[in-house]
């Protein structure tokens, strides 16, 4: 028999992987919450409120708490296995996105047969529900219960606050998870048969699609 490292999903990951450790003269707090861990951070580091270099870096912040919490390898610990099992391989790339969405369904309350059993079948389930993504990270930073919207132009309005828009480039950064969850929400909800207009202001939240 041998020691090996292996997959434990209960457990949390481990502090030093969070964004925010990786910043100098920065003590986190893995229990806070986004919103107030990003305030903190951002008056530590001089990012001013509405500034560009705040809204990068608050991006930026939700893209690497998203991959975290969703679309990492679960944490390892020590076991004591047979040799004969001692080769299985870590997860793939397209295992992890998967497991990753169907998490994010999970989390909104989508049962499994709404989730689908591939990526493109999760992403379409949540695009056909009112998330806030940092709600989405919360719920592993605190354990906090994920809101689901069923006002359309409420949502709208609450996600267009000012400090809560995200860069676009920073959102679109690889391996994109973030950038699959916004949606346009520049005007009112069109009607159908109605041409969408061009441009409009990307959001920094999970949001109904417009058909």
């Amino acid at each position: 028999m041998v020691i090996v490292i292996s997959d434990d999903e209960d457990g949390g990951p481990p502090p030093s992987q969070s964004h925010f450790a990786k910043f100098e003269d920065f003590k986190p707090d893995d229990a806070a919450p986004f919103d107030q861990e990003f305030s903190r951070l951002a008056s530590s580091q001089e990012w001013v409120p509405g500034s560009q270099e705040y809204t990068r870096q608050r991006t930026i912040a939700m893209r690497e708490e998203l991959q975290l919490h969703y679309f990492s390898q679960p944490p390892p610990k020590l076991e004591v296995v047979d040799e004969e099992d001692e080769k299985a391989e870590p997860a793939s790339a397209q295992e992890i996105a998967l497991r990753g969405y169907q998490e994010l369904c999970r989390e909104v309350g989508l049962d499994e047969e709404a989730a689908g059993g591939n990526v493109d079948e999760c992403k379409k389930a949540l695009k056909s529900t009112l998330v806030n993504i940092v709600d989405l990270i919360d719920a592993r930073r605190t354990h906090a219960k994920v809101e689901v919207w069923t006002d359309f132009e409420k949502f709208r309005a609450y996600t267009l606050q000012d400090g809560k828009r995200i860069d676009p480039k920073e959102a679109r950064a690889s391996p994109g998870y973030l950038a699959s969850l916004l949606q346009r929400l520049g005007g009112p909800r069109r009607k159908k048969g109605k041409k969408r207009k061009r441009g409009g202001v990307v959001s920094g939240r999970v949001t109904k699609s417009e058909a």
